[in-house]
Order: C-alpha cells, then structure tokens, then sequence
C-alpha cells in the first residue's frame, strides 16, 4: 500500500467510525519516519489500524473497508482489524507513539509505533514476514541495536521470553550481514 492509497483510506475509517485517531500498529507504521518505505520490505495491502476513541466502530470498519469489502474489491487493499491489546509492544509506547496526518487524511490523524517499538513486537511474532522486515529495518537503518535491546527489556512477556528474543537479533544481524558480504563478492564477480 502506498502513502497514497493509505491517506483516503485513513480519512475514510475517521468517518465511518467517528474517530479522529486511529493507532496504526502493522507494517504500515514505518510511515511515520519514512516519507516512502524501501522498495525491499514486505510488501503488504492491508493497515493494522484501531480507533483510538470508538473501538465499537470496528464492525462499520470491517464491514466497509475491510478483506470482503467492496472496497478492497474495487481498490486492491484493506484496513485490517489489530489491537494495541493483543500485540506485545514494549511498555512506555504510548508515549512515544508519532502522529500523521496530511490535508488528504481529512482531519484523522494515524498514531504510529515508534521504530523500535515496532521492532520489538515484530521480534516477538517472529513470522518468516517479520524476520524480513526487521532484516530490512536493519540494512536501512530504522533501528539502533541499543534502543532495540532496552526495549526487550520493556516488553510485557516473561524473563525468560525476553532472554530468547536477544540471540534472534544477534541472527538478524547476522544474516543480514551475510547477506551484504553475498552481494559485496557478487558485484566483485562481475
């Protein structure tokens, strides 16, 4: 989904469900530091939003522009049900959650996890899509192995959770690294 298509989409969910703020939690949230995401990340035609005030509305939003929508039938993307609840995002990511809006949001402002927010919680699902984006996040730099780290720490799962997620950023580091010195004798070939 491009920032194009999200816009609309965003100012549409504020008026079907009567909310001017919506929590962006998926993929789509590296918008909020991004001005365009790196051709290289997963590639993903639903946003992961919630509205801030009206959660109710969320049958309305599923309804209309949801995975059976006419509106992903017509367009080609959806907005997709999450919630802040149900992910595990370190503690503290309110506070640090950045606004979006444009003229073309209509007035809706989407609330994106910070970076490493999204870093973290992505580290906990750990799908084979997650381990991509936070390859990516690491080759272009969206986040520092420190501020990753601590915020593992912040994370509202176990001790002994929080210690396995540390060796699977070590692996990410690695991988990518192989991945740079792959490329690096590719090119050397050439």
């Amino acid at each position: 989904m491009t920032k194009s298509e999200f816009e609309p989409l965003l100012s549409k969910a504020g008026k079907l469900a009567q909310d001017r703020d919506f929590f962006l939690i998926g993929s789509q949230s590296l918008r909020g530091v991004c001005s365009a995401i790196p051709r290289d990340f997963p590639k993903t035609i639903e946003a992961d939003l919630y509205p801030r005030h009206h959660p109710q509305a969320w049958g309305i939003l599923r309804d209309e522009l949801g995975k059976t929508s006419d509106f992903f039938a017509r367009h080609g993307y959806y907005l997709d049900r999450t919630d802040p609840a149900l992910a595990s995002i370190p503690d503290g990511w309110l506070e640090r959650l950045i606004p979006f809006r444009t003229p073309r949001t209509g007035g809706v402002t989407a609330w994106y996890l910070e970076p490493h927010d999204r870093f973290a919680s992505k580290l906990v699902a750990w799908r084979e899509k997650d381990q991509q984006f936070l390859r990516s996040m690491l080759k272009h730099k969206l986040a520092k192995l420190r501020i990753v780290v601590n915020r593992i720490g912040e994370l509202p799962v176990s001790a002994s959770r929080r210690a396995d997620l540390k060796p699977l950023v070590a692996e990410l580091v690695a991988k990518l690294r192989a991945g740079t010195q792959r490329s690096g004798l590719m090119k050397n070939q050439e």
